[in-house]
């Protein structure tokens, strides 16, 4: 996770990765917080970060989760051209960066399903409105960073696919949250 750092504040010169601009913060936001939710995705399969931009939250999680095959979804090709560096630097096998712009979940059916969703700080409500192909495996969670308000309406109209099972604050950010939701199971 210090490799990962010092790209970022070495990357940051040159480009907007993030608009934190105090160390702690930096701190707290980006590295804090997926260490909290850690514990909410298993070992195993491919998790998929949504505008990965700097790679937070989902570098954070493939450090603690090794065997995780990581693909960060991106659409602006410098900030891509950073998510590889931090991959080649951290010597994360079986990841990689997606450039891409994602509105549907079509745009992603060559990756769809997965077993892990991670996003944070992007709009996904027309892509989690569709119902074709499938978000996540039987076995999957979708974690959403997001304020308490978004959860609270994502809570309140899910991806008609996906129902909440939990809600859990954010140690580092009073009012943010991770929503999970996982796949509605058949009778």
């Amino acid at each position: 996770m210090a490799a990962h750092y010092d790209l970022l504040c070495q990357w940051g010169r040159r480009m907007n990765l993030t608009g934190l601009k105090d160390d702690e913060a930096i701190l707290r936001r980006h590295f804090l917080e997926p260490i909290a939710a850690a514990d909410l995705i298993g070992e195993e399969g491919v998790l998929m970060d949504l505008g990965s931009g700097n790679g937070f939250p989902a570098v954070p999680l493939a450090v603690l989760h090794p065997d995780l095959q990581l693909v960060l979804v991106e659409s602006s090709e410098k900030k891509s051209a950073f998510l590889w560096a931090v991959l080649r630097e951290l010597g994360l096998k079986g990841a990689r960066v997606e450039t891409r712009r994602v509105c549907r979940r079509a745009d992603l059916a060559d990756v769809l399903p997965v077993r892990w969703i991670t996003f944070r700080g992007v709009r996904v409500q027309d892509f989690l409105a569709d119902l074709q192909p499938a978000l996540l495996q039987v076995d999957g969670r979708l974690l959403a960073f997001v304020s308490e308000a978004d959860a609270s309406k994502l809570q309140k109209t899910p991806p008609q696919d996906l129902c909440w099972a939990e809600t859990r604050r954010l140690p580092s950010s009073p009012g943010d949250v991770v929503a999970v939701f996982e796949p509605i199971r058949s009778a």
